[in-house]
């Protein structure tokens, strides 16, 4: 009997891996672009105004936006995860994620020093840390119910059930991330902008 290589039965996917290997791209990226003198008109102006003058008008119209933005984003997450598009997408959304976040501390930090840093995390807190562990487990859910096809073992009813229920359950925690980065984020960032710049 041919023995299986263990590689092959390990279904998991490294998305802590993934994203600090984003993460890390992110951080080198604008490190190399600063060197070569494009910090003139850097990107991460236009990204904190940009950021900075939507989360200033904090209220049901914001909370539209981050709703139409976010929400799309994980519900192609989940019917992603009932093909054979959710492994692909797991992986390539775990490294863009940490490219994202680390772009955004990095040029934050080269753009407008120490306290530009602060400025960065402020843009990430504290909506971020319910988004980051529902974006991982929605992705190691779709990662894993994805590769469930890949390996022709189909679509169980019972398994596509149970994983739509814990999907689901996962969105209202990511639902909660969205209500405070609608309602929290912008004052503790106007907070932070008066006080270090």
């Amino acid at each position: 009997m041919k023995k299986i290589p263990n590689w092959y039965r390990n279904t998991g996917c490294p998305v802590q891996i993934l994203f600090m290997a984003g993460f890390l791209i992110g951080m080198i990226l604008p490190d190399i672009a600063w060197k070569m003198e494009w910090h003139q008109k850097t990107i991460s102006a236009m990204y904190l105004l940009r950021t900075f003058a939507a989360g200033s008008e904090a209220g049901v119209e914001y909370f539209l936006q981050v709703l139409g933005m976010r929400e799309s984003i994980y519900l192609l997450g989940a019917a992603c995860g009932i093909s054979f598009f959710g492994v692909p997408f797991a992986v390539a959304g775990s490294i863009y994620l940490g490219i994202k976040i680390g772009l955004l501390l990095t040029m934050s930090v080269l753009q407008f020093g120490f306290q530009g840093g602060l400025v960065g995390v402020g843009l990430l807190f504290p909506q971020y840390l319910l988004y980051i562990p529902c974006i991982f487990y929605l992705y190691r859910q779709s990662y894993e119910q994805s590769m469930k096809i890949w390996k022709n073992r189909g679509m169980l009813s019972g398994g596509v059930s149970r994983y739509f229920l814990r999907v689901f359950l996962c969105g209202i925690l990511y639902l909660g991330g969205m209500i405070t980065e609608a309602y929290c984020n912008p004052f503790i960032l106007e907070w932070l902008v008066r006080k270090v710049l």
